[in-house]
Formats: structure tokens, C-alpha cells, sequence
């Protein structure tokens, strides 16, 4: 699937924010090394984010820069490596919480700063940072880790850790501090915050076209809902929390009063919001019915245009082959009668017209051919390919033993098909094969293997080959790269393989250089397991 620009525009986003990680760890690694209180904890009073913390954030933030480099569809490793250290970090510090273990991990880097007193003692990492980080380091290890049924387990972490710094930040803009400390006795610090949403952000951002991500960022009804519905549903309530925060605290409202309140903005606000969403997903359905009734009125006459022109085809190639039949008749009774009395060259001018007339006479029969193919082909079912073959190789069994030609063949499936269209599509590539022959003697092979739902067709040759620039046009009606002096044919038959292909449901392409031999493939839809 193409990129959308909601994806593209994340992809840059979450090299912003990943940039922004690092940074804000770096400010915070710089606060310790200069003792500069206000890079470590913003405000005085609050507690100051562990150095460990931030060097653990600044690998994250590189993490998420190198993920962001390319899509990648495997693992990479130095992006698993720091998973690894941050999930031992935060895993640590857990353990030494519940098996009551001091591995002194807070103090590796500036222990003297730590220890000394600061608003809540030592600058330990805090419980809810240590879980944050437990899930920040799992998010890493598993971003392009995918589940059979399409499901991202790396964005369950990286919304959990996201949730857990929100839950902080709400403590700290409400002075409800207990959020911020999840419990236990050291809250996480505000710089920890930021930096933990900055991650979930940029994490999300970093793969915008999978898992949750893959609906928020669609061209979508859903995916355009959703990014109108969900910064709604995020900052109306943090806005009108504070208002109410504020009121209580001055004393503009009371308690009951604000909550009353609280409630009655919410549903206002939220109400307007989803009649908004719903004008807007109205527009688009009439829009959408509209544009459905005017491709069913294209549809019907583009139907009805072929039927006629498959139909015009159909009589006009049969009433030519009557008149055309009477002229190569009665060219050759006056070419026998009139021998005697007829010069050279005249004799030659009537070659040329009978020449001409059976020519054409082929060309009719083969575009009557090529309309055949949807309105007279037979209902498909299980075709042996085997089959096929041999009897394909019985029909050019002459032009085989003249040339001398060495076929080749792996063992062919059974595919739902038209057994005569087929055979068409078998002779005309292994004829052209012949007929398009190198100095050397003509080896073909053919063969067939199954990728995904499809089965894929070879024929391949050793023959004079085509040049790049021409694999599209011969696969159009007349469309000749020789002269008929030099090969005969009249130019359809690959227009016609082409069309009996696509009636199958498949695709029909060719690889080749000039001197160094052809190959055709052809693909026809596999039949399921269910289907059988």
C-alpha cells in the first residue's frame, strides 16, 4: 500500500521527536554535570530525573532515529541491542523493589549528587518509570515483530508507557502528586514524563502504516474520523479539568457546582464535536453514493459499448470471409485459366493479390479469434495442464521435428481453466518460440510453480530474444517487430495469450535480451483448499 500523507507526515514527525529525546536527555545529563538544578528538574521542588534516566532516554531517542531510517521487514539488531539495555533497566530496578536487593543502579553515574538530600531523599528511579521503562525496552525488541493475524505487540508497550507518563504529567499539572508517584514513595520526575511521551509519539509514528496506526493514518472514512475524533478526546478534557482545577481553587465555584459543570461542558463539547464528524462523514457518503451511481451508469455503458463492439467484430470478421473467400477463388481459377496468356509479370501481380487476400484472410480469422475469447469461451474448470501440453506438442509435432527443437518440461498442475483457450495460449508461445529461433537449435522449457495464490507459467527459449523496449508493445493488437519476409504471423497472437489470461484472472509479462533467449510467464489463480 502507497504511503498516505498522514503516514509520510508522521514518518518526519517522529524523526522531530525522536531528536527531541535525545536532546532533552542530553539537557538533563548536562544539569548533573554542571549542577545546574533547572535542567534537571524544571522547577525547584520537583524531583530531579535520575542520569541514568535520561542516558536510557538519549538511547531510546537514537533507537527510534535508526527504525526511522527505513521500513525495515526484519529486525534490527542495534535497534534490539538497546531495547535489551533499556528493558534491563527498568526490569532492575523492579526487582530490586520486590526482592528488596539494592544494585545501587541509580548511582552509577554522579552518586555523590545523589545521595545528597534532595525533596523526596536520594534521586532514585522512580516505580512507574521503572515499568515505563520495562515496556519502552519490549516496544523496541518487538517494533517489527508482526503476529499472524496482523497485530503489533510493540504498540501495547509503547501505549502502556505512554499512559503511564500521561497519568504523571496530569499529576503535575493538577498538583495531584500521588498520580505522579504510582504508590510508591518517589514520584516520576517531569523531565521522565515528557521524555516517556515523547517516545510513546514517536515510537507510534515511527511505523504509521501498522497495527492501530495503520487505521488512524488511512485515506479512510475511519482513518480521517479518527484523527479529527481522538486530539479531541484527549485535550477537551485535560483543558476543562484545569479550568475546573482553577475555579475550585479560587473559589469560583464550588465543588459540586464545578463537577455539575464539568459534566455539562463535556457532553456539550463532546456532542458538537461528533455532530461535526457526523456532517462531515454525510458530506462524504453523498459524495461517495454519487460517485457509485455515476461509475454504475459508466459501467453499464462501457458493458454495453463492448457487446457491441465484440458483436460488430464477431459479424464483421464473418461477412469478410465469405467475399474474401470468392476472391482467392477466382484469382486462382484466372491464374489457371489465364496462365498461358499471362506474362511474368502479371503472373506475379496476381501472386501478389492472392498473397494479400489470404493474408488478410488470416488476419480476419484471428481477430475473430481474439473476440471470441469472453463471449465464446467455454465455463472454467480443472484443466490438466499436462494434457494441454501434450496435446499442444502433437498439434506442432511437424514444425518441432523440422527445426529440430528440444522441449523440456517440469511436471504441470491442474488449474481451473478453459482447456481450449489454454492450449491456445501453450501453442502460440512454444510456436513463437520456434518460429523465433537463434543459429543454435531451439531448446524450450516449460514449468510452473506456486507462489502465494497463484500458480506461475515459464516458457522459456534460447532464441533471437526482444529487446526491453519493445516487452509492452507485443503484447499489443498488430504490433510486429519483424517484417513478413522475415517471419509470418499476423501480430496477434500475444494480444490474444494476453486476453485469455486476463480472462483467467492472471497476468502475462516476458524477460528477455536480444541474442540471449526469451521468457514468458504467465500466471493463473491457484485453487484454495476452501474452493476445493
Amino acid at each position: 500500500m502507497a504511503d498516505t500523507a498522514s503516514q509520510l507526515f508522521l514518518q518526519r514527525f517522529s524523526r522531530r521527536v525522536s531528536v527531541a529525546l535525545i536532546f532533552v536527555g542530553c539537557l538533563v545529563l548536562v544539569g548533573w554535570l554542571l549542577r545546574l538544578e533547572i535542567l534537571k528538574s524544571v522547577y525547584p521542588g520537583w524531583i530531579a530525573t535520575n542520569p541514568l534516566s535520561a542516558l536510557l532516554f538519549v538511547l531510546a531517542g537514537f533507537a527510534l532515529v535508526r527504525a526511522g531510517q527505513r521500513d525495515r521487514k526484519r529486525p534490527d539488531a542495534v535497534v534490539m541491542i538497546i531495547g535489551f539495555i533499556i528493558l534491563l533497566g527498568g526490569a532492575a530496578k523492579i526487582a530490586e523493589c520486590f526482592f528488596s536487593v539494592d544494585l545501587n543502579l541509580d548511582q552509577i553515574m554522579f552518586p555523590e549528587q545523589i545521595s545528597a538530600s534532595g525533596p523526596y531523599g536520594t534521586n532514585e528511579i522512580a516505580m512507574n518509570s521503572a515499568v515505563a521503562f520495562l515496556c519502552c525496552g519490549l516496544a523496541l525488541l518487538l517494533l517489527d515483530v508482526q503476529t499472524k493475524h496482523g497485530n503489533r505487540p510493540a504498540q501495547v508497550f509503547i501505549v502502556i508507557a505512554g499512559l503511564i507518563a500521561l497519568l504523571a504529567l496530569i499529576g503535575y499539572g493538577y498538583r495531584v502528586l500521588p498520580l505522579s508517584s504510582f504508590g510508591s514513595q518517589f514520584p516520576m520526575s517531569f523531565n521522565s514524563a515528557i521524555c516517556f511521551e515523547l517516545f510513546a509519539v514517536g515510537a507510534l509514528s515511527v511505523r504509521p502504516s501498522r497495527g492501530l496506526m495503520m487505521v488512524i493514518t488511512s485515506d479512510t472514512t475511519g482513518g480521517s474520523m479518527a484523527r479529527r475524533l481522538l486530539p479531541a478526546a484527549v485535550f477537551i478534557p485535560l483543558v476543562l479539568g484545569a479550568l475546573l482545577f482553577s475555579s475550585e481553587k479560587h473559589g469560583i465555584f464550588a465543588m459540586e457546582s464545578g463537577i455539575s459543570l464539568f459534566a455539562f461542558a463535556i457532553i456539550v463539547l463532546f456532542t458538537a464535536v461528533i455532530w461535526w464528524n457526523a456532517k462531515l462523514l454525510f458530506w462524504a457518503e453523498e459524495e461517495r453514493l454519487k460517485a457509485m451511481e455515476k461509475l454504475k451508469r459508466t459501467t453499464i455503458d462501457l458493458e454495453r459499448s463492448n457487446t457491441e463492439l465484440q458483436q460488430f467484430a464477431y459479424v464483421a470478421s464473418h461477412d469478410l470471409t465469405e467475399p474474401l473467400r470468392m476472391v482467392v477463388s477466382y484469382l486462382d481459377l484466372l491464374n489457371i485459366r489465364a496462365k498461358e496468356k499471362l506474362g511474368d509479370e502479371e503472373r506475379e501481380f496476381i501472386g501478389f493479390a492472392i498473397d494479400g487476400a489470404r493474408r488478410m484472410r488470416v488476419l480476419i480469422e484471428d481477430l475473430l479469434e481474439y473476440a471470441r475469447v469472453d463471449t465464446r469461451g467455454r465455463p472454467l474448470e480443472p484443466t490438466d495442464c499436462e494434457r494441454v501440453l501434450e496435446s499442444v506438442l502433437s498439434n506442432l509435432k511437424v514444425a518441432i521435428d523440422e527445426s529440430h527443437t528440444v522441449i523440456e518440461h517440469d511436471p504441470l498442475p491442474t488449474v481451473q481453466g478453459d482447456v481450449v483457450q489454454l492450449t491456445q495460449v501453450f501453442q502460440n508461445l512454444i510456436g513463437n518460440a520456434i518460429k523465433f529461433r537463434g543459429s543454435d537449435g531451439p531448446r524450450i522449457h516449460i514449468g510452473a510453480r506456486r507462489k502465494n495464490n497463484e500458480w506461475i507459467f515459464h516458457v522459456k527459449d534460447n532464441g533471437i530474444g526482444i529487446d526491453s523496449r519493445n516487452f509492452e508493445r507485443i503484447f499489443v493488437l498488430f504490433q510486429r517487430l519483424h517484417t513478413r519476409q522475415e517471419y509470418p504471423g499476423t501480430g496477434m497472437g500475444l494480444a490474444i495469450c494476453k486476453k485469455i489470461i486476463e480472462r483467467h484472472g492472471g497476468r502475462i509479462w516476458v524477460e528477455s535480451k536480444p541474442g540471449e533467449g526469451t521468457t514468458f510467464f504467465f500466471t493463473i489463480p491457484a485453487k484454495t483448499e476452501r474452493e476445493s
